[in-house]
């Protein structure tokens, strides 16, 4: 956990105040994000936290929130955060921030300090989020802007969409029903990224409204292309089964529902209040992050929350909101060095992460592999990072994937390993004729390892996948593609940085990948064989209800059934390669009588995506009202958020008349 310390907030006298110029929002459509291999996805490391900045009560009341005039001290928080967690993305609400087009500029607000402490090579787009009462100023005095959200990334936004939830009066809290509350969804397309973040904060808790804005919420992501939405959803969740938001749940995983490693507690608490009249501090999750992808890790930052009661003679508390930072990782790469540039003493990171390889000693080109890296024992290749990030932390999930090709009189060396001060937590090597791949036992010099061996082959190329699972407390290597040796292991060490690739070791390498999770043995296989892991085309397609008892099912060919509903539901088994990997079926339907019509739903359009099963299962979608008497064609894909399947074959029926 990392902590607000003294030192942290001192921080706050170095951050520059500057207003960066504001990005300008673009009208246009998310665009699809580009078909790439399964394993190519981009790792998300991404914060939610709800700043508090709206809130303009004194302590003790209700409406409290802590340190609402310092709005340096959040953002050196922030960074904090971002920096010892190597986050890419940063989702905040209840931000203040500068809107020229409304004539509130100025440098008093929250994103100012928060660009500047984030530095170059971030780039931002807001959204506004109205007050009941309709207004989207900030509170005067203390701050001075536009009330809303901000979605911050760590690369170029090339467009960006504002998306309303809901704008309508609330007559059950506020008879004037010409006062707005504004709920938007923000997504941003990044270069270079196949997910597309999206940011939202749901305003009704659990009032009249707030099925309708949920389920425009769901309708809405669900046109995005790979999305991970994050953001303060306002209900207390329950459980998955009853929350409230439960359409979402259904669409997508949510990152606080598993447990990634031993102890590693689920459905954190992300909010905290009480007052004068009723100290107990009520805590409750009402932040979330569901995502397309899947999650390799989730954690609520309680430590940056003001947990302790709110009462007017406390001082001012240590915690930065009444909201603690909601951290999620999705599954990706994190570092990918392919080794084929032709020259040079550098190699290009093609995931998002830009860890651009350096080469020292002897190291060089050879075009064995088409490209690859000879090393002859004195080279090495370092990442490029700043000493503060783990590019994978050993005490979570990871995977290391390489070719190797040990010369046949090869001493001992590594082909990759990351240090800490007490030796190498993480060891992947080539010794005494043996791949070995090792992690500590405990963070002390001299420590005990665990690991697994499995026979070399000198002189031949050899592909090599080390997994650590912290669930399974699994380690594993698998030896071009067949597991080649398991051995247990419970201990959780930190990695250091930076990576080093070829420590002593002397023979070719080529095709390094690591991934801040443990890839499944399927994943493996076609990590091998270069092919893209693919959902598969669905089978079982059906209507529910079924079509007439004669002759029930998916009639293709021409034939027609009969449904007996003008609202059916549409079915389909999908199945996945990967059994662990969230898998949905989109949908298209159209009417054969009048092709006039519109086309109710459209592969890739909203109210098109099922509900997930993991690996494989029954999907299904309900349709909007037919006509009765007409007849309709349907078909389904399969989708895994990055890559889609081959359509099924074309099924009919017919909506019943009358």
């Amino acid at each position: 956990m990392v902590g607000v310390t003294a030192a942290v907030l001192a921080t706050v006298a170095a951050v520059r105040i500057a207003v960066p110029q504001q990005q300008q929002h673009q009208n246009v459509q998310v665009a699809a994000a580009a078909d790439g291999l399964g394993y190519q996805r981009e790792a998300v490391r991404m914060m939610t936290w709800n700043i508090c900045g709206e809130a303009g009560g004194s302590r003790g009341s209700s409406s409290y929130c802590p340190w609402r005039s310092r709005p340096q001290a959040k953002a050196a928080a922030i960074e904090t955060i971002v920096r010892q967690r190597d986050l890419n993305v940063v989702m905040l609400q209840e931000v203040c921030y500068p809107d020229e087009a409304a004539g509130r500029g100025g440098d008093r607000n929250d994103l100012a300090p928060l660009m500047a402490a984030l530095g170059p090579g971030w780039t931002y787009r807001t959204a506004v989020v109205a007050r009941p009462d309709g207004r989207s100023d900030c509170r005067g005095g203390d701050l001075i802007g536009t009330l809303g959200q901000v979605i911050a990334v760590r690369g170029t936004i090339t467009s960006s969409t504002v998306t309303p939830l809901l704008v309508a009066g609330d007559p059950n809290h506020y008879p004037d029903t010409t006062t707005k509350r504004t709920s938007n969804l923000l997504c941003v397309r990044v270069e270079g990224w196949q997910n597309t973040p999206c940011g939202t904060h749901l305003l009704h808790n659990n009032d009249a409204e707030y099925a309708r804005e949920t389920a425009s919420l769901k309708q809405k992501i669900s046109g995005v292309a790979v999305p991970v939405l994050g953001g303060d959803f306002n209900t207390s969740q329950g459980s998955a089964s009853t929350s409230p938001i439960r359409p979402l749940f259904d669409a997508y995983p949510e990152c606080d529902q598993q447990a990634y490693a031993p102890g590693d507690a689920i459905n954190e608490m992300t909010h905290f209040n009480s007052t004068d009249a009723e100290p107990a501090v009520a805590q409750q999750k009402l932040d979330y992050v569901f995502a397309a992808s899947g999650f390799t890790y989730c954690d609520s930052l309680t430590e940056f929350a003001d947990t302790n009661t709110n009462t007017a003679a406390a001082d001012d508390p240590a915690g930065l909101s009444d909201h603690a930072p909601l951290l999620a990782f999705t599954r990706g790469q994190a570092l990918t060095w392919k080794f084929d540039e032709a020259a040079g003493t550098t190699t290009a990171d093609s995931s998002i992460n830009g860890l651009t390889g350096k080469l020292a000693g002897g190291v060089t080109r050879s075009t064995e592999r088409v490209r690859s890296l000879r090393f002859d024992g004195t080279g090495t290749v370092v990442s490029g990072v700043d000493g503060t990030v783990n590019v994978f932390d050993s005490r979570r999930g990871l995977t290391v994937s390489v070719w190797a090709k040990p010369d046949a009189a090869a001493p001992n060396g590594s082909l990759i390993n990351q240090a800490n001060n007490n030796g190498s937590p993480v060891d992947l090597s080539y010794t005494g004729g043996k791949w070995r791949f090792a992690m500590v036992t405990a963070d002390a010099a001299g420590a005990a390892v665990d690991q697994v061996l499995a026979t070399a082959q000198p002189g031949a190329w050899t592909h090599l996948v080390a997994t650590h699972d912290p669930v399974t407390a699994k380690m594993n290597l698998f030896v071009n593609g067949t597991l080649a040796g398991s051995v247990a292991h419970t201990k959780r060490v930190p990695s250091g940085t930076p990576v080093t690739v070829g420590t002593a070791y002397q023979g070719g390498l080529d095709d390094l990948q690591l991934f801040p999770y443990a890839l499944a043995s399927a994943e493996i296989t076609k990590l091998r064989a270069g092919q893209t892991m693919l959902p598969a085309v669905p089978t079982g397609t059906d209507t529910i209800p079924a079509a007439d008892t004669a002759n029930p099912g998916c009639h293709q060919n021409g034939g027609y059934g009969t449904v007996p509903s003008l609202t059916p539901r549409l079915s389909a088994t999908v199945r996945h390669d990967d059994p662990t990997v969230p898998v949905r079926g989109e949908f298209s339907i159209w009417d054969n009588t009048d092709a006039g019509q519109p086309q109710p739903i459209y592969l890739g359009g909203p109210g098109s995506a099922s509900n997930y099963v993991t690996g494989s299962g029954t999907v299904s979608v309900t349709l909007p009202t037919l006509i009765a008497g007409h007849s309709y064609g349907w078909y389904v894909r399969t989708s895994d958020g990055t890559n889609v399947s081959a359509t099924a074959p074309v099924c009919h029926f017919v909506a019943a008349a009358g």
